[in-house]
C-alpha cells in the first residue's frame, strides 16, 4: 500500500473516530411520555486572582426527565445525579437526587414543587418554553433573555444542532457562601422552535471578598448543559457538520494530493561521475525530434504513445543527459502501471513509482517476472497482400463494445465485467478494432455451441444474431504499427479466427500507410508465433 494512501486513511479514519464519540449526542428516546430527555449539566470554578488564585471546583451532573402533559399542566419525574469537587481541602461530595413537581402549560411558571435549590414557584423552567419560540424576549428562572434568531450549539463540543438562541448579558450582586462579587456574566441557550431545550453555555466574571477571608479574590465560572437524548426533534446542523469534519478532510485530501505530485514529479538527478553528463529525470512529453536516437526496439512507435497518452490521461517521463533522451515510461492514469522503453529503465521505474511494469529488459529489482515476451517485428508491408474473410472479419463497432469488453475481462480476470476491462474504451477510441462474429444460424458454429458445456468452455457473447468470436486491436504509427490485444474465445481457437484477425489489422495498417509492425507474443504461446511464420 502507498504510503499517500495510508496517510489518508489514518486522516480519514481519525475523522471518523472524532464524531464516534459524538454520536451519543445524536440519541433520540422512544417514549410512551409527552417528552423524556437526559442531560449532562458541568461546571468550572476556577480562581485567577488575589486570595482565589488557583483554586479550583469542579461541579459534574447528569439527569434524566420524564414529562407527562395533563390539560394545561405537566408533570415531571427526575432523577439527578452529581459530583462536586475542590481543591483547597481536597472535599469531594456526590448524590443522586429525585424531584416530582408540576409547571403550568400556559406560561411555563413552576405550580407546585420546584428542581432548584431555591424555592422557585412561580418562576418559569429551565427545560421547556410551552407553546414554542415566537416571541422576542423571554424569562427562564430569574434571568430575562432576548431571542438572537437561530443559532448553533456544539453539543458536547463535537455536534452541531441549530436552535432558536435565546441570550442574556449583565451584571450582578454575589452575596453567599463564596463571598460578595460583582459579576459579569453572559449566557445564550438554545431551543428547538417547539421550545424543547437543546442546550446552554453560560460563563461570568466574578471580582470580590472570600466570605471567610474578607480577602480580595477573583475567579471565573464556566458551565455547560447539553441534551444528549431526547424524545423530541433537536434541528442537527448538517451544514456545519460537514463544514467541520469533512470539508477540512477534502481540503486536506486535495492539499495533499497537489504537494504529494509536485514532490513525486520533481525531476531527479542522477550523478554519473565528473566524465560523464548527469541524467534528469523529469515529467513531460518530449517532442519527436528529442527521441529520434533513443536506443528501443519500438522507437518507431514512442511519437504515437505520447499522442496517446495524452488523450488517455496517462503520465510520461523521461531520462535524458540534457542533449538527448535516453528513455522513457508511460503511466497509467491510476499510476500502478507503467511500460517503459529505452535505457536507464530501473532509475524510471523508481521514479514512477509503480506496481506493474512492461519493459525491453528482463530484471528489474524488487519485480518478479509474471511474463515473458517475444517481440516480433513484420516488414514490407505496402508489398504484400493481407486476404480474411470479411463476411466474419469486420472493424468493430459500438454496439459490440459492451461484448468485447465482457469477453476480454473473462479472459483477463475470470470475471464477466467491463469494469475490469476499461482500458478498452480508449482503444475503441484512438485506435484500430477489429471483430470476428458469425451469426448462429451457421452450421460449424451451431456444432461448437452444442459442444460448449460438454467442454466446459465460458458461453460466448452474442449481440443481436451474432455471436462474438474474437477480437483485436492495432495502433497505427509514422510508418509503424502496433498489433497488440488479440482475443480469440477459447471454444472458437483452432478455425483460424486468429490468423484472420492478424490480416485484417495488418491490412488496416497498410492501407494507413505504415510499412512496419510490431507485436510481442508471449514466449510460451507456439500457437500465436506460427501465425507470423507466413510474414
Amino acid at each position: 500500500m502507498r504510503k499517500r494512501t495510508i496517510l489518508m486513511i489514518i486522516f480519514t479514519v481519525t475523522v471518523v473516530i472524532i464524531q464516534l464519540f459524538g454520536i451519543p449526542y445524536l440519541g433520540i428516546i422512544s417514549t410512551s411520555h409527552s417528552i423524556e430527555f437526559d442531560y449532562i449539566y458541568n461546571w468550572d470554578l476556577i480562581g485567577t486572582g488575589g486570595w482565589y488564585e488557583g483554586y479550583t471546583e469542579t461541579f459534574r451532573s447528569s439527569g434524566h426527565y420524564i414529562v407527562d402533559f395533563n390539560g394545561d399542566t405537566a408533570d415531571v419525574s427526575a432523577t439527578v445525579t452529581w459530583t462536586w469537587e475542590e481543591n483547597y481541602y481536597h472535599t469531594i461530595d456526590s448524590d443522586i437526587e429525585n424531584y416530582l413537581f408540576t409547571y403550568s402549560l400556559i406560561n411555563g411558571s413552576y405550580i407546585s414543587g420546584d428542581d432548584q435549590d431555591y424555592d422557585a414557584t412561580g418562576l418559569n423552567v429551565w427545560f421547556h418554553i410551552p407553546n414554542g419560540v415566537t416571541g422576542s424576549s423571554y424569562e427562564i428562572l430569574d434571568t430575562y433573555y432576548d431571542v438572537l434568531g437561530d443559532g448553533v450549539i456544539w453539543v458536547g463540543h463535537l455536534m452541531p444542532f441549530i436552535g432558536k438562541q435565546l441570550h442574556s448579558e449583565g451584571i450582578y450582586y454575589r452575596d453567599d457562601v463564596y463571598g460578595q462579587f460583582d459579576v459579569e456574566f453572559n449566557t445564550n441557550n438554545y431551543f428547538s422552535p417547539e421550545g424543547y431545550l437543546i442546550g446552554e453555555v453560560y460563563t461570568e466574571h466574578d471580582e470580590g471578598y472570600d466570605q471567610e477571608t474578607g480577602l480580595w479574590s477573583v475567579f471565573d465560572l464556566n458551565s455547560i448543559l447539553f441534551v444528549t437524548t431526547s424524545s423530541y426533534l433537536r434541528p442537527f446542523c448538517f451544514g456545519y457538520y460537514f463544514l467541520a469534519y469533512w470539508f477540512p478532510l477534502l481540503f486536506f485530501l486535495v492539499l495533499f494530493y497537489v504537494i504529494y505530485e509536485k514532490l513525486r514529479w520533481r525531476p531527479r538527478v542522477i550523478s554519473r561521475g565528473p566524465w560523464e553528463k548527469d541524467i534528469i529525470i523529469r515529467r513531460t512529453s518530449p517532442s519527436n525530434t528529442e527521441i529520434s536516437s533513443m536506443s528501443s526496439a519500438y522507437l518507431d512507435m514512442i511519437p504515437t504513445y505520447i499522442t496517446r497518452a495524452r488523450s488517455q490521461g496517462k503520465q510520461v517521463i523521461y531520462a535524458h543527459n540534457q542533449k538527448e533522451i535516453l528513455g522513457i515510461g508511460f503511466i497509467e492514469s491510476k499510476g500502478k502501471t507503467g511500460t517503459f522503453y529505452g535505457k536507464f529503465i530501473k532509475d524510471l521505474v523508481k521514479f514512477a513509482n509503480v506496481k506493474f511494469v512492461f519493459t525491453e529488459i528482463s530484471y528489474l529489482p524488487n519485480f518478479r517476472i509474471i511474463e515473458t515476451y517475444d517481440v516480433f517485428e513484420i516488414n514490407n508491408l505496402q508489398q504484400q497482400d493481407f486476404n480474411f474473410d470479411t463476411d466474419h472479419i469486420k472493424a468493430t463497432k459500438e454496439p459490440y463494445l459492451s461484448s468485447i469488453m465482457r469477453m476480454i475481462a473473462n479472459e483477463d480476470s475470470g470475471k464477466k465485467s467491463e469494469k475490469y476491462a476499461r482500458w478498452v474504451l480508449n482503444s475503441f477510441r484512438d485506435d484500430i478494432a477489429v471483430a470476428a462474429t458469425a451469426t448462429k444460424q451457421e452450421e460449424w458454429i451451431n456444432q461448437i455451441m452444442s459442444e460448449l458445456f460438454r467442454r466446459n468452455y465460458p458461453k460466448p457473447e452474442i449481440t443481436g444474431n451474432e455471436i462474438l468470436l474474437g477480437v483485436g486491436f492495432a495502433t497505427p504509427g509514422m510508418g509503424t504499427g502496433w498489433l497488440y490485444g488479440l482475443y480469440v474465445h477459447p471454444a472458437f481457437r483452432n478455425h483460424g479466427i486468429g490468423r484472420m484477425l492478424v490480416q485484417a489489422r495488418l491490412s488496416a495498417l497498410k492501407e494507413m500507410g505504415c510499412n512496419t509492425a510490431i507485436t510481442e507474443i508471449a514466449e510460451w504461446n507456439t500457437p500465436a508465433k506460427n501465425i507470423y511464420d507466413d510474414f
